[in-house]
């Protein structure tokens, strides 16, 4: 997949963090500069950048783990046996004993995982590892990633709050498509960062659409969209389809800066990776427009879902500062 040349790798490819070479920003929306890995002095004071601050309050298949490098911490993990040719969904569920501040994270997503999602919110069940479905998820998100995703660093002075006493829920969607019975352990680490140097905190989203209908032998094209909720400003942008996904294009509509493209790229269903851009500012009212292609070579007619076999069309967002908005956005215009 061509990345800009603002482009940094994102989430985490189906390995630990060996190391996480690309592009930081600061706060302030400056000049990406090069990087590597975690360490502690990259976490600054950040920029001036928002206004938002720090509160007072304490698939397929076919990736493989290559190892962790240093500064990452195990957050959550969920271990998984799935019998071949089965799809199904797992979680694990963390209730956290003290705040946690996030600037960095690394998802381990051995063969036979679709994908991760780590949300979080008020402990619903006990902690531990049971079966689920696909709706068993929270209200906030924490990071998620696909096949192909690489790590994600935040520019410096931002980072993502977990709270103490909060629950987290790692959903963890996995699909055996070989012959023989598999097992793995998949979930998330951490790059942890003392609140002292956060400027603004960061949340997650999911911009996009679910009304999504693709004729058989047809290429289409559906747009969705997000519109901001408060002002905030826009850092970090990923694709997500699915199979029949052959080229994503996500622009913010910005009253203040204009319109900007942040991601016009080929899709690939095995490059599902973050990109650090430079910072857009959203009023309350702007739109994000995503703009998804796929080309349906089948003889059925593909609509959404959770699947592989079906069809997704969204961007995944990082914002600050975050203001506890719902994680998946599907309120932008058509247009």
């Amino acid at each position: 997949m061509s990345k800009s040349p603002t482009v940094v790798q994102g989430w985490a490819i189906a390995s630990l963090l060996l190391v996480a070479c690309g592009q930081t920003a600061d706060a302030t929306g400056g000049s990406p500069g090069k990087s590597k890995g975690h360490s502690s002095e990259e976490t600054g004071s950040g920029g001036g950048g928002n206004t938002g601050e720090v509160d007072s309050g304490g698939g397929n298949g076919t990736g493989g783990n290559a190892g962790s490098s240093q500064g990452l911490e195990e957050l959550i993990m969920g271990e998984w046996t799935l019998e071949p040719g089965l799809e199904s969904y797992t979680c694990a569920r963390k209730t956290m004993t003290e705040d946690l501040y996030v600037d960095g994270f690394e998802a381990t997503i051995p063969v036979g995982t679709h994908h991760t999602l780590l949300t979080m919110g008020p402990p619903d069940k006990p902690d531990g590892i049971i079966p689920c479905s696909v709706a068993e998820i929270r209200t906030q998100s924490i990071f998620s990633s696909g096949v192909g995703t690489d790590p994600l660093t935040f520019p410096r002075g931002v980072a993502l709050k977990i709270p103490k006493g909060t629950q987290l829920l790692l959903n963890l969607h996995l699909f055996n498509t070989g012959t023989e019975p598999i097992s793995g352990t998949s979930g998330t680490l951490i790059h942890p960062v003392a609140k002292e140097g956060v400027t603004v905190l960061a949340e997650g989203q999911l911009a996009g659409t679910v009304a999504i209908t693709l004729p058989p032998h047809t290429q289409t094209t559906t747009v969705g969209g997000c519109l901001a909720s408060s002002d905030v400003t826009v850092f970090a942008v990923a694709p997500h389809m699915h199979k029949l996904g052959v080229h994503l294009k996500v622009v913010g509509q910005s009253s203040v800066e204009g319109d900007r493209v942040l991601l016009d790229a080929p899709y690939s269903f095995d490059e599902q990776s973050f990109s650090i851009i430079e910072p857009l500012k959203l009023k309350k009212g702007d739109n994000v427009r995503v703009e998804c292609t796929h080309d349906n070579t089948s003889d059925k007619q593909v609509t959404f879902g959770e699947s592989s076999l079906s069809e997704m069309c969204f961007a995944g967002l990082y914002r600050y500062p975050a203001d506890g908005s719902y994680f998946i956005c599907t309120s932008g215009p058509t247009k």
